[in-house]
């Protein structure tokens, strides 16, 4: 079966408490997503890209080599950003998410994700 991206991005809903998947452009531009619930994903992917802007920048002050994966946890939430090529994927969750099955899917489904870029 062949898959598109879409199809990769909706795999990530079948864990409990994830809202939203994304692959946004590093210019902030989401490129495709799919959301159980109504938010606003031009913003978010504008907000993630300058997030992994920072993040990068941090990396290469203290030489720690590219990023693969982060984690920002809130009161109400967590997101998990990682780099996919010259892209980015974000996972948006709710607070009952288990994170380690989140990152552990992120892993397995990258090599998927660029396969259908």
């Amino acid at each position: 079966m062949e898959q598109n991206m879409s199809s990769v991005l909706s795999s990530f809903l079948d864990i409990g408490g994830v809202k939203s998947a994304a692959v946004v452009g590093r210019d902030g531009f989401v490129i495709d997503s799919v959301t159980t619930e109504k938010m606003d994903m031009e913003a978010l992917g504008a907000m993630v890209a300058t997030a992994i802007g920072t993040s990068e920048s941090l990396g290469n002050e203290f030489d720690f080599g590219g990023m693969s994966q982060y984690l920002i946890e809130f009161e109400h939430g967590k997101v998990v950003i990682a780099a996919i090529g010259n892209d980015i994927l974000a996972i948006f969750t709710d607070a009952s998410a288990v994170i380690g099955g989140v990152r552990y899917l992120v892993k397995k489904q990258i090599p998927s994700l660029i396969a259908v870029m």
